[in-house]
């Protein structure tokens, strides 16, 4: 973390609120890859503080987005923490935006798979654990930034995640100690449930030896996109198979080191294809103050009855922080 170099802040603008922008390049092995590494070590924090109270006595909430997903995905956050005199950072996360190979702004995690395997490097099961000790640090090298540079010193940190995102801050909440509350969106804490609800149920056939050949012949009409698909599913098989780099990536291996006086809260949906809100529930409740929230017609893209995601998001933040409110 000493590597760690900070650029000086510069102006950013998020629904309508104006705060500062960071480039932090940390180097990092994650892959072995120069080129994946390096796009990988360096990423943006945006801060942005509320006016109405002393910044020593302000809380933090530090923002995660999901895969592949940019920080700027999170901007509903910042007026919605503002209002409630919270200050709101937002953090990059590797795979996503100006921290990815591909540098897209999608959210589409097969076309970085694609991009990264056109720089000569194919995911891995290894790769996760580096990614969660990656931002775990990340979070550290913030918090002492925000600290030094803005005041911000008051000891009330939550911790916010949106699908992957709730995974990478659930393990810097278990393991390393990080935060008082954790806030977690559309996923829960179990990598290795996570993983095994992501994959479809025809993953054993598309990774087969089979199935590698027919996409190796799809890959002729189609490009490397096909080829991608099958690295990534064969990533979420080698997870949910409970391997060593899934239990050691695992938030909940620390599970126990999460003490009574911290809460653990998630908001998941009952029409979510992607996470399992009865895993998500059976996850929380191994926290002494653990609860999950599912919400009917609400899932990955899916909102069927009206409010949308960000709606239940922002309401789910303003309910979980209302003693944190000036």
């Amino acid at each position: 973390m000493s590597q760690a170099t900070i650029s000086e802040p510069e102006p950013i603008t998020l629904e309508g609120r104006t705060g500062v922008r960071y480039w932090i390049h940390n180097p990092y092995r994650f892959t072995g890859n120069r080129v994946v590494d390096e796009r990988f070590s360096g990423y943006p924090v945006a801060v942005f503080l509320p006016n109405t109270r002393p910044a020593a006595e302000t809380p933090i909430v530090i923002g995660l987005q999901g895969m592949s997903a940019p920080y700027q995905w999170n901007s509903f956050l910042v007026p919605t923490l503002l209002d409630m005199g919270i200050a709101c950072v937002l953090i990059e996360t590797p795979l996503a935006g100006e921290r990815s190979v591909s540098r897209n702004p999608d959210g589409r995690i097969v076309g970085e798979v694609h991009s990264m395997l056109e720089n000569g490097y194919a995911v891995e099961a290894p790769l996760v654990p580096r990614l969660m000790d990656a931002v775990a640090q990340d979070i550290q090298i913030v918090q002492t930034l925000i600290r030094e540079r803005h005041g911000l010193e008051d000891p009330r940190l939550a911790l916010f995640g949106v699908s992957l995102g709730t995974l990478m801050a659930s393990f810097a909440f278990m393991r390393d100690g990080i935060g008082t509350r954790l806030l977690g969106t559309l996923g829960h804490a179990d990598l290795r449930s996570f993983a095994r609800s992501y994959s479809p149920r025809f993953t054993p056939l598309i990774i087969s030896r089979p199935g590698r050949a027919i996409g190796k012949m799809a890959s002729l009409w189609f490009g490397r996109v096909v080829p991608a698909g099958i690295n990534f599913l064969a990533l979420l098989r080698d997870l949910s198979s409970g391997k060593d780099s899934c239990v050691s990536a695992n938030p909940m291996t620390f599970a126990d080191r999460v003490t009574a006086d911290r809460r653990v809260r998630f908001l998941v949906g009952l029409a979510d294809p992607l996470v399992k809100s009865t895993e998500a529930i059976a996850c929380a409740r191994r926290f002494a103050d653990g609860e999950c929230y599912p919400v009917p017609g609400l899932g990955h893209g899916i909102s069927q009855f009206g409010p949308s995601f960000v709606d239940h998001a922002r309401y789910f933040v303003e309910t979980q922080l209302s003693d944190w409110k000036q």
